[in-house]
């Protein structure tokens, strides 16, 4: 007896890979999206720490502004300038500018008081006239 067995050919299939081709896509996307979003994260985290620091700075820029006025109201006036370090490790630094040097506008009458009050890596600094 013989056996005719019916062998089909398959054919070709020429969507093979591509579930794994669509799976990589996908894995590569969420990647990107997930470095994206640690990259901000990192970066909103450092400039959190850095608004206490900040703070601080600003405190000693407004301190050493007062220390500059109460030095301005003694009789004789001191001249400046005013640098301090804070018990903090703040310091401050303030000069007197003159009308119409610098950035101090000559309209001004007195006199124009410029202090920068720093904070390990944080500076801030204000400008008075007066």
């Amino acid at each position: 007896m013989i056996f005719i067995f019916n062998i089909k050919r398959q054919k070709k299939d020429n969507n093979q890979g591509v579930s794994l081709y669509l799976t990589m896509m996908i894995l590569s996307l969420i990647l990107g999206l997930a470095f994206s979003l640690n990259t901000l994260l990192l970066t909103q985290i450092r400039s959190l720490r850095n608004i206490g620091d900040s703070v601080i700075a600003f405190y000693a820029t407004e301190t050493g502004i007062e220390k500059a006025l109460y030095g301005l109201s003694l009789d004789p006036p001191e001249s400046g300038p005013w640098t301090e370090t804070l018990s903090n490790n703040a310091s401050y630094s303030v000069n007197l500018l003159n009308p119409g040097i610098g950035n101090c506008p000559a309209s001004v009458l007195s006199y124009c008081l410029e202090s920068i009050g720093t904070y390990k890596n944080v500076k801030r600094g204000i400008r008075i006239t007066r």
